[in-house]
């Protein structure tokens, strides 16, 4: 789980008008936020659940082995 609250950026100024997201991508799995108009500090106030099952794996280690050889 993400708890996405605020994004900062000091000293930056975004020209368009046009709403953002963050994106953010965790284990192969892409969610977004609900689109904000673009102003700092970005209040997102969400939370993000990124499930991911190894059907293959029999105990911690071997999805920590998984892991390391999927994301090194």
């Amino acid at each position: 789980e993400v708890d996405c609250k605020a994004v900062t950026c000091p000293g930056v100024f975004l020209p368009e008008k046009h709403d953002i997201y963050l994106s953010v991508c965790i284990l192969g799995q892409y969610k977004e936020t609900e689109c904000l108009p673009p102003v700092f500090p970005l209040l997102f106030h969400e939370k993000m659940l990124f499930e991911k099952v190894f059907e293959s794996a029999v105990d911690p280690a071997a999805v920590t082995e998984m892991l390391e050889s999927k994301y090194n």
